[in-house]
């Protein structure tokens, strides 16, 4: 027999591998769902409506005097004015529907100006304190007179950058697409070429482990910077996510996700290794991804988390990537700010990598 048949070099096999690999996952409606679907519609929500500039809601009662006060409120364009009678608005104040019920009343040569608040809402019932304590501050200067105070406030206001929403969602998302990718797809793949005695039959063949799972971890690549300029493409041209410095910010986003991409695959290999089959695989699937998407700053911040919990979300594998993304893009600091959060994400993934390597069983 021909010696090449024998012996097929082993850039051939990965090539085929890879390339097969690549045509399962796109045929698999999973991976379009979690990869693609998933996270460029949650972008296309929180892009629409969380952005949309937050109003504080308060009630005038529908019978209380005019007023500076209750013109100067009125004319807030960051509140929401419902007016009715003060049990009705009490009413709503308990339901958690209003931050705040002001009154204006008459007693004598005196006008008491009255602000209930709900401890539901204390930055609300902060900001509207301290609205009404300002405009009653000055009214009382001007009726007594005193239009030259000693005692004066200045201000200057700087040009800044407007937070927003979708600035926070666009790196979770990426992430989600990352870690869903390097391990649904990895785990429940590898798990059916298991079953099907698929791996096995490659083994009589003289392809090489290491060929079979870099031809796994290639396909998966594809397809992860695929997700990953698919969101971006959107986000930039749909919503204007920021991007500091343009076309190198990308270039360096794609390359986070490229290394995110093959530390995450870790994990999936690790528990690819370790099930049999799909009873087995999901549950520890389930024990590895749930908590990153919930404790990662995928969705919301890490900071609205509980005291306790904070340094055990920060420190997780998808946290690293979040982070290190936020600070090239939403920060806009330099790629050299990232590396130390990639290098922590980095030990995650050689640490799975080595826990595979001694568990993984190939039938």
């Amino acid at each position: 027999m021909n010696n090449k048949y024998k012996n097929p070099g082993q850039w051939k096999a990965f090539l085929a591998l890879a390339w097969y690999a690549f045509r399962a996952q796109t045929r698999n409606p999973a991976t379009f769902f979690f990869g693609f679907i998933f996270p460029v519609v949650f972008i296309c929500i929180f892009g629409v409506i969380g952005n949309a500039t937050p109003k504080i809601n308060v009630g005038i009662e529908q019978d209380t005097i005019d007023s500076v006060v209750i013109e100067e409120i009125r004319n807030q364009p960051f509140l929401t004015i419902k007016e009715g009678s003060y049990e009705s608005l009490e009413g709503e104040i308990q339901k958690g529907k209003l931050a705040g019920i002001l009154t204006v009343s008459e007693n004598g040569d005196k006008t008491e100006v009255q602000l209930t608040t709900s401890n539901a809402f204390p930055q609300e019932a902060s900001s509207l304190k301290a609205l009404v304590n300002s405009t009653v501050d000055k009214m009382n200067l001007k009726q007594a007179g005193i239009e030259d105070p000693t005692i004066t406030f200045s201000e200057r206001e700087v040009s800044g950058r407007k937070p927003r929403y979708i600035d926070f969602a666009v790196p979770g998302q990426i992430g989600f697409a990352l870690l869903s990718t390097a391990i649904f797809g990895t785990v429940f793949g590898l798990i059916y070429l298991k079953k099907a005695l698929i791996l096995k039959r490659m083994f009589a063949t003289p392809t090489k482990a290491l060929t079979i799972l870099l031809a796994q971890g290639t396909s998966r690549l594809i397809v992860a910077l695929a997700q990953t300029v698919l969101i971006l493409l959107i986000a930039v041209v749909v919503f204007q996510f920021y991007l500091p410095n343009g076309l190198l910010t990308f270039i360096q986003l794609i390359g986070l996700s490229a290394i995110g991409l093959v530390a995450f695959l870790g994990f999936g290999f690790l528990i690819a290794g370790l099930s049999n089959d799909e009873n087995a695989a999901s549950p520890l699937t389930n024990i590895v991804t749930l908590p990153q998407f919930l404790l990662s700053g995928t969705f919301f911040p890490t900071d609205s988390l509980p005291t306790w919990l904070q340094p055990i979300a920060n420190n997780l594998p998808l946290s690293y990537f979040n982070i290190a993304v936020r600070k090239i893009t939403t920060e806009g600091g330099s790629f050299s700010e990232a590396m130390p959060f990639m290098l922590g994400l980095v030990t995650w993934g050689v640490v799975m990598y080595l826990l595979a390597a001694k568990t993984f069983k190939w039938e």
